[in-house]
């Protein structure tokens, strides 16, 4: 048999359809490299307004995963956001060595818990302070009821007093902000 000549050659590559990319692999592989640095920096951004206390705790708790695991040789500022055990805690002073750095879920005086938004009534935690106290309009469950606060900045233990036993109504009313 005869092989072909260079002119067959040429008339059979003019028959073969090539698939190329309209875009070349390194324009494709500069876009996806682009979009990774644009994610990357939306994510360092939302860690940051969250630390300012720009957002709001619900969207914090629905992105856990942006925030660093806690662990022994942590250090940050007051308002930093730490996991630990499956929540978020926001640091409420500068950790600037070992003796200041203690694990958010067991010292609750140095962390202030994060709430998970699929808890409706989270388990009541006794404040410390100011910067945890509970405010009008929120929720909490506790011994076995659920409870609405009847005053800013709570500090009381539901049922003795500032909290009202949550119904159907006065649920609706502290979501519509007009609990009592």
């Amino acid at each position: 048999m005869k092989s072909p000549s260079r002119a067959s050659e040429v008339r059979m590559n003019k028959d073969v359809k090539y698939l190329t990319p309209k875009r070349s692999v390194k324009e494709i592989h500069g876009t996806e490299r682009r979009a990774a640095s644009a994610q990357a920096v939306a994510e360092l951004m939302f860690v940051k307004a969250a630390q300012e206390q720009q957002l709001d705790e619900t969207t914090i708790a629905e992105y856990p995963d942006l925030f660093v695991e806690w662990d022994a040789n942590w250090r940050g500022k007051q308002g930093d956001i730490v996991q630990d055990e499956g929540n978020l805690y926001r640091s409420i002073h500068d950790v600037t060595n070992e003796g200041q750095n203690t694990k958010p879920s067991a010292t609750p005086s140095m962390w202030t818990r994060i709430g998970n938004p699929l808890d409706e009534f989270p388990e009541w935690v006794q404040p410390i302070g100011a910067h945890d106290a509970y405010a009008k309009g929120d929720k909490a469950s506790h011994n076995g009821k659920n409870w609405v606060s009847t005053a800013d900045n709570n500090v009381w233990e539901p049922g003795v007093y500032g909290w009202e036993e949550a119904t159907q109504a006065t649920a609706v009313a502290a979501d519509e902000g007009d609990g009592e």
